[in-house]
């Protein structure tokens, strides 16, 4: 069976740097440990330093010999994401382009269980999960680099989240970090608001559908609250969220 990569999705790529936070990745890499229950053979793909990989016990691989870490306390193995592998229980794929994780995840073998991570279209890739017979089993925010790390957890199963909210990342509702991340995104699509209205009236009303999805996420600030602003309609003129 061949497995598509295309997808189509409203999802643009996550923002830069807005928000302050670590930049060296122990949060990220600690919430990625989190999310890693113990199902033997775990595989660390891509595994960079080998930090996460010595964390989890895991064994490390990497598509050219040259890209392993120098350290001997890790299993590592010269690989193409999973293909060597006869069967996984996990596959960490962390860190690398939405597309690469997919591909990766669509050649198989197919395992039990994965943590993913896509720095550049984490929505696109939980749309191709829900489509390729993943259901989110978790998921967590960890701050990184003046943004928003978003680990997820998938395991097989038939995915019952659709639309905006599950290029959100559904479980992200439970997070701790949930308001101070809807806000960053908000502020990226109110700057897409602004740079395509009168020009790019698709964009533009894509940008209004995620401020208005995000709002009720936001922070308020004493007792105003974001449902008070008001969202410019694609003519210039004001319209007041109720």
């Amino acid at each position: 069976m061949t497995i598509s990569l295309r997808i189509s999705a409203t999802h643009t790529r996550r923002p830069g740097r807005t928000v302050g936070g670590p930049s060296s990745g122990r949060a990220r890499r600690r919430v990625i440990a989190e999310l890693v229950p113990d199902i033997p053979p775990i595989v660390d793909v891509g595994c960079d330093h080998g930090h996460v990989t010595a964390s989890l016990g895991a064994v490390g691989t990497e598509r050219l010999p040259g890209r392993l870490p120098r350290r001997r306390d890790i299993q590592l193995v010269v690989a193409d994401g999973l293909s060597c592998f006869r069967k996984v229980g996990v596959a960490v794929i962390t860190g690398i382009g939405a597309w690469q994780i997919a591909r990766i995840l669509a050649r198989g073998p197919r395992p039990a269980l994965a943590v993913v991570h896509a720095p550049d279209r984490p929505g696109w890739l939980r749309l191709w999960c829900a489509s390729n017979g993943w259901r989110i089993d978790a998921e967590a925010l960890a701050p990184e680099a003046g943004r928003f790390a978003e680990v997820t957890r998938i395991v097989p199963g038939l995915e019952p989240h659709r639309g905006l909210l599950l290029e959100f990342g559904p479980l992200l509702l439970e997070d701790p970090l949930l308001a101070a991340h809807a806000g960053q995104l908000h502020g990226h699509w109110a700057r897409i608001l602004e740079a395509t209205r009168g020009r790019a009236p698709h964009k533009w009303a894509l940008a209004r559908r995620w401020m208005e999805f995000l709002e009720p996420m936001m922070p308020t600030t004493g007792d105003q609250s974001i449902r008070g602003l008001k969202l410019p309609t694609n003519d210039g003129t004001e319209e007041k969220r109720k």
